[in-house]
């Protein structure tokens, strides 16, 4: 390109990225207020609690622009959709004490049934010569380096809590779609070794280990024989496995093998519902039977085109009722290119969760438990 102008030497790439960005900031400041208001009660019972989210997809786009965690941003656009929803100063103001950093890999070979927007990261992004996972989970060390005194990766339950009781945000790295395998269980032991801590089978394609459960045409297919090798490898080493994206087949399978919990880090309840991302009762039960915990998302996909915070509360509570006080958590997906729920618009909204449920009557150790303490407990379990 030319190097005339203000703009000489930047890549196309890094245009498109930061314009973008701007036209976000730039927007009309729709529904960017101040955090909720809540009663004095959940005000004191959220901020005395642990709060650890399973899934949000903040690395992305720090990956794609460049997005400085540390700065605090506001998403101005209305209904606050696809990203600008966490940053560690909102974290600060919500409560949020850690979470589970997603890591999106893109696939070698872009089949089909790939969602569009994936697509498009994945022609925008190619390039052969990096390994797509080196290239990814070096965006760990730059995001931990750049925030050192305000953030940790961490490795195991003991050291988030650690992190946590040192007032830094505790982040555990958490691989969406085994497709970052390259169809070689020997790579978890590596990646394991670079600090991942949690691996989802699949994203948004099928992969070497199993299918999505947002195609039809897969719903009769479970796991392949590689995706009950890698369950066993994961285990082993002691990452958690993740079936969020995984087809129905595909999580009974994973449940039937399993000797340690899992997460569902990001869905819904299907009963109320119907929206294939999210599990049926008795999925919820099967995976609470296991000791495992179902993340429950913001997005309006899994709750509901015109839901509010009340939606989430709804799934929250049936959770509850059907799969226990120890098996549900928080999984917004935030930052996921998705649209949250009315409310619930960044990270700053949490309060409004334990708000909400203490309306409800849930008893206080079952939202401490919903707030962080039961994925704290798994990620414990399997990783010390």
């Amino acid at each position: 390109m030319s190097r005339r102008g203000p703009y000489s030497g930047w890549t196309r790439r890094e245009l498109l990225g930061w314009g973008a960005l701007w036209g976000a900031q730039l927007a009309l400041p729709i529904g960017c207020g101040r955090a909720p208001s809540v009663s004095e009660a959940a005000r004191a019972l959220h901020y005395e609690s642990a709060v650890f989210d399973l899934h949000v997809d903040t690395l992305l786009w720090t990956r794609l622009f460049g997005y400085d965690i540390g700065r605090e941003h506001r998403n101005r656009l209305p209904l606050s959709p696809f990203g600008f929803h966490m940053d560690l100063p909102r974290a600060r103001e919500g409560g949020l004490d850690g979470a589970v950093m997603g890591l999106v890999i893109n696939p070698e070979e872009v089949r089909d049934e790939l969602m569009l927007p994936l697509r498009l990261l994945a022609m925008w992004e190619d390039d052969r010569g990096t390994s797509q996972v080196e290239a990814t989970l070096a965006l760990l060390d730059d995001a931990a380096g750049s925030n050192a005194d305000a953030l940790v990766f961490c490795r195991s339950g003991s050291e988030l809590r650690a992190a946590i009781a040192s007032g830094r945000f505790a982040a555990l790295a958490g691989l969406e779609g085994g497709q970052g395998l390259s169809g070689d269980p020997s790579n978890v032991a590596a990646l394991y070794a670079r600090g991942l801590r949690m691996l989802g089978l699949v994203h948004f394609q099928a992969t070497e280990a199993g299918y999505p459960m947002t195609v039809s045409r897969f719903d009769d297919r479970g796991l392949t024989p590689f995706g009950f090798d890698l369950i066993g490898e994961l285990e082993r080493v002691g990452m958690v496995v993740d079936l969020a994206h995984l087809n129905a087949r595909g999580v009974a399978d994973a449940l039937a093998t399993m000797r340690r919990p899992c997460v569902v880090s990001h869905s819904a309840c299907h009963a109320l519902s119907p929206h294939p991302r999210n599990l049926d009762d008795d999925a919820l039960r099967a995976i609470a039977d296991r000791g495992g915990v179902i993340g429950i998302a913001a997005g309006r996909s899994f709750l509901g085109p015109e839901a509010g915070v009340d939606a989430l509360l709804d799934h929250v509570v049936h959770a509850l009722k059907v799969a226990g006080p120890e098996a549900v958590a928080l999984g917004s997906d935030y930052d996921g290119f998705i649209v949250p729920v009315r409310e619930l618009g960044d990270v700053r909204s949490y309060p409004l969760v334990t708000d909400g449920l203490l309306r409800r009557r849930v008893p206080e150790p079952a939202i401490r438990g919903v707030l962080g303490e039961n994925a704290l407990r798994v990620i414990s379990e399997v990783c010390g």
